[in-house]
């Protein structure tokens, strides 16, 4: 259980106790009967406040919720068990604040219906969406494994095969999404998990549309540092391509650790998503191959009719690629085992000749 501490600090920072009654009621030794005894609350609601850890933990019939796997600006995300089944699942929990809006519930609720109707192997399962009392929540299928934003951030960059593994994966499910008429437009390092047992697994698609969609100052919606130059200046008729060049942006990012273009405001990023060309200057340093420089070139040119025209084009040119990589790896290592190690000699032709004479 939330310690007395931590609870109160959550309920002063959310508004629901004045600083000086926390302390106080920190101080007598009793924190609960304290806060009772001077009506900040009753009984019943200090003990819902334990249980749901001041609002930020769901009290949910049919689940036990576990730890906070992660959060976001439009829930959190928590390990749960079925109580029915059994079942291990990630259960995410819109907050309370955009639960209350229409138009935010109707798209919550919109990603998990698409989540449970798309069937792809590196598309996260979602198995049911519900709401109980004010809280509204879908459960998905829960995969070991962390988000390519954490891994950067622990491990560094990633070798060049694995980055472009990923990218494949991650490029395929998306074609998933492309089939039924819709653009992502939020593809980045934290909305990919890398999980053994899958791969990469695309685990968000709160931000998609139809393609097409814009023209209402809406298309800016995604992550400034990965989004497409149309998608900035929040142009009209958005397609396939935007998502396209968020995945050479995401490569480009898993490949030096760096972000393609930074800024000190988000308005001054958009800017350069705009305006400014694709430095070479990390690749070249960091000695990555001409090829990938070459897909990321392709899959972020500023003017789209020069990308990638659709991720079925990018999964053949990269998987040609690595399929090359693969081959040239093992006749280097079978020359490598075939080569005379120090103190042997390669039989001469006279030997030979005498081995065939006996």
């Amino acid at each position: 259980m939330i310690s007395d501490t931590k609870l109160l600090a959550i309920l002063v920072h959310k508004g629901l106790l004045a600083p000086d009654l926390a302390r106080r009621a920190l101080a007598s030794g009793a924190t609960g009967s304290f806060l009772v005894q001077h009506g900040a609350c009753t009984a019943a609601q200090w003990a819902d406040w334990q249980r749901s850890e001041g609002g930020t933990r769901p009290v949910l019939s049919r689940y036990e919720v576990g730890e906070l796997l992660g959060e976001g600006g439009v829930g959190r995300v928590f390990a749960a068990t079925d109580r029915s089944s059994g079942q291990r699942v990630a259960l995410k929990v819109l907050r309370a604040e955009l639960a209350a809006n229409p138009a935010e519930a109707e798209r919550f609720v919109k990603e998990a219906r698409l989540l449970m109707e798309l069937a792809h192997p590196h598309l996260v399962k979602g198995l049911r969406v519900a709401k109980e009392g004010e809280t509204i929540f879908f459960a998905m299928e829960l995969l070991a494994g962390k988000c390519l934003q954490d891994l950067l951030a622990e491990q560094g960059r990633l070798d060049e095969a694995a980055a472009l593994q990923i990218v494949v994966e991650a490029a395929s499910a998306l074609g998933a999404l492309h089939a039924r008429g819709l653009v992502h437009r939020d593809v980045k390092p934290g909305n990919i998990l890398w999980s053994k047992e899958r791969g990469a697994v695309l685990i968000d698609l709160g931000f998609a549309v139809p393609v097409g969609q814009g023209g209402d100052g809406a298309t800016t919606a995604g992550t400034v540092h990965y989004i497409a130059p149309e998608q900035a200046r929040g142009s009209a008729g958005l397609d396939v391509r935007a998502d396209i060049y968020a995945l050479g942006a995401t490569l480009y990012h898993l490949v030096t650790g760096a972000l393609p273009f930074e800024g000190r405001t988000s308005e001054e990023v958009l800017a350069k998503q705009v305006l400014e060309s694709l430095s070479g200057e990390a690749i070249r340093a960091l000695q990555l191959s001409p090829q990938l420089h070459y897909f990321l070139e392709k899959a972020m040119a500023k003017d789209r009719e020069i990308r990638f025209q659709d991720t079925a084009a990018l999964v053949r040119e990269v998987d040609a690629y690595l399929q090359q990589r693969r081959q040239q790896r093992e006749l280097e290592e079978r020359a490598e085992q075939q080569r005379p190690r120090l103190g042997t000699r390669r039989p001469s032709l006279f030997d030979r000749r005498r081995e065939r004479g006996r």
